[in-house]
């Protein structure tokens, strides 16, 4: 195990408030167990952080999930917005394809990984993306604009909840593009980071030098759009960047938490361009893509780790609507077992279950479930849970059962006795029938994803 170095008083201080500060931004406590508490601050200030963490995943993760919350609370405890930079104590092996480093913003976060400055994590290509019927579409339609960017399917809109899988196909199309093109200008880019460069250049009088960054790429990679809504200035600026690069037949991809006429407050005209191009949506993953992905994560950091069967499709079973939630309980089964120097059993996968998935037990109950389905198709709890078997009471019980399979921890058998004690053979029925409606019927789909959506809001 690494020697801590003894750090000064008030250092510790500091990121002490820092930490405290990011207590009540991230999900989950075992988040912050897991991806904070091992960063030791080696610089504090506030013009520069320097962080060292355990290893190179480390750098990955926080960038990807947890950067913009530790860039809140350093402003928070120095009220100003300080570099930050990360180090990692095992050594780093950058990809030999990786293009050299450029400095595009005005804060930018410097590791000594390069793929940083380059905006392509090398860990999220096409390779690892583990394709199922959840995602297929999706999938092909990023494989035909990697092969024909500008020509294919152009803009290409790809939206779907947090966590499944559509900043991972950006990323992908980038390293596609340049793999064949070495020469081409990729540039991937948050929606918020659009933002901020470009109140900065308007602040500093560099509106040429931010257009002129944007209008000459070849591949635009915008994530996360819908964090543009409402902000017309932004918006507006985007539209005619949007234009310019359709114009010269340059290739724009976006993705969204929802479809482009579902995002609030976007402006028509923009909702008008997406709808131009190919719109694609990725559900969540099934059971045996989710086995897939727990393989093909233990394959690239397993460190040859071979895990039971019957753990792995406990953790698929258990966790189902997130892919970063599933992969997160892999990394902290896999770091736990490493740690106690004990053999990864079902005893001990359940143990970090107990904590990881179910931190809050009380918000995904049946009840829950059956008072949304029943607000939804206007039909009352005690008839959805009743005898009647109506194709408009039917349909809202298969339905009913289907999330609680999705969203909670119960058995077949528990489902069907908060149905009035239906044998479990029907709720399978009932999951496979309405699994089969979401893929052959789009209107069943949206309804079923906008239900989940509204129980995870709570």
């Amino acid at each position: 195990m690494a020697v801590q170095p003894m750090l000064p008083e008030s250092t510790t201080q500091l990121w002490g408030q820092v930490l405290s500060a990011m207590q009540g931004k991230l999900e989950t406590q075992q988040s912050f167990d897991t991806w904070l508490k091992p960063i030791v601050p080696l610089t504090l200030s506030p013009q520069l952080v320097e962080l060292e963490v355990p290893n190179p995943f480390f750098i990955d993760w926080i960038h990807q999930y947890h950067l913009r919350a530790l860039r809140q609370s350093l402003h928070e405890v120095f009220g100003a917005e300080p570099e930050i930079r990360f180090s990692a104590r095992e050594p780093v092996a950058v990809p030999p394809d990786t293009t050299p480093p450029v400095l595009e913003s005005p804060a930018p976060l410097r590791t000594d990984r390069t793929w940083f400055e380059s905006r392509l994590n090398p860990r999220l290509t096409f390779s690892s993306f583990v394709v199922g019927s959840s995602n297929a579409f999706a999938h092909a339609g990023c494989r035909a604009v990697a092969a024909r960017p500008g020509d294919a399917y152009n803009p290409l809109f790809i939206f779907a909840g947090s966590g499944l899988g559509k900043t991972h196909l950006l990323h992908a199309i980038g390293h596609a593009v340049r793999q064949e093109r070495p020469a081409a200008k990729v540039t991937y880019v948050p929606a918020e980071r659009f933002t901020n460069e470009m109140i900065y250049a308007i602040q500093h009088a560099q509106t040429l030098a931010f257009r002129n960054k944007y209008r000459n790429v070849d591949v635009l990679l915008i994530d996360d759009v819908q964090f543009l809504a409402g902000k017309e200035s932004t918006q507006e600026e985007f539209f005619y960047t949007f234009n310019a690069l359709r114009d010269a037949h340059k290739q724009v991809v976006v993705t969204a938490d929802k479809a482009p006429k579902d995002i609030p407050m976007l402006e028509e005209r923009l909702t008008s361009r997406f709808n131009q191009g190919l719109v694609s949506d990725i559900k969540q993953p099934d059971l045996e893509t989710r086995m897939a992905i727990l393989r093909n994560r233990l394959e690239q950091d397993g460190d040859g780790v071979k895990l039971p069967d019957d753990v792995l499709l406990l953790l698929a079973d258990r966790v189902r609507t997130n892919i970063r939630d599933l992969e997160g309980c892999l990394v902290r089964v896999l770091a736990l077992g490493s740690l106690l120097h004990q053999e990864i059993t079902l005893t001990l996968a359940e143990e970090v279950l107990q904590h990881y998935v179910h931190a809050e037990p009380d918000q995904m109950t049946p009840e829950r479930i059956l008072t949304t389905v029943s607000d939804r198709f206007g039909i009352k709890v005690e008839v959805l849970c009743g005898p009647r078997r109506t194709q408009s009471v039917a349909l809202p019980r298969q339905v009913a059962m289907y999330l609680m399979r999705q969203l909670t921890g119960l058995s077949l058998v528990e489902v069907g006795r908060t149905f009035g004690g239906r044998d479990h053979t029907t709720v399978i029925h009932a999951c496979e029938k309405i699994a089969a409606l979401m893929r052959e019927d789009s209107t069943m789909a949206d309804k079923v994803n906008g239900l989940i959506s509204t129980l995870a809001l709570g």
